[in-house]
């Protein structure tokens, strides 16, 4: 049950963090450019493989992912009491929310637990050895 309850945790604390990062990068990624985008989708991406590879799960890289993804699409559809909007149309901005799409993607799908090899007749090769 301790287990459990650790890897619930660590899951909430994996979400936090990528709307953590998502809401750091908005801004960094705009404020000092090119090397603010560059900052941004590091960070975006450390957090997405240090989640993956820290708990040995798909979910690990997911969960963060997803809190970036919520995160970004509410700061691009949302406008500031002025009229501004935190994402404006340029490149930088497109970059940084196709490029950290791509690494969500891409952590998420990798597989975390580890590979299994199969022969094309679809039995392991541990079996087929042994």
């Amino acid at each position: 049950m301790p287990d459990k309850v650790g890897r619930v945790a660590a899951y909430v604390m994996l979400f936090l963090l990528g709307v953590v990062i998502a809401f750091l990068g908005a801004f960094t990624q705009a404020a000092y450019p090119p090397a603010g985008l560059i900052v941004a989708l590091a960070g975006s991406g450390g957090l997405f493989v240090a989640g993956g590879s820290l708990l040995k799960t798909k979910a690990g890289a997911a969960v963060p992912v997803a809190g970036w993804m919520l995160t970004v699409l509410f700061f691009a559809s949302w406008t500031k009491p002025e009229g501004d909007w935190i994402f404006v149309s340029g490149f930088l901005s497109y970059v940084y929310l196709f490029g950290g799409t791509i690494f969500g993607v891409a952590a998420a799908t990798f597989p975390w637990g580890g590979h299994k090899p199969v022969l094309l007749s679809g039995e392991s090769l541990k079996t087929h050895a042994g």
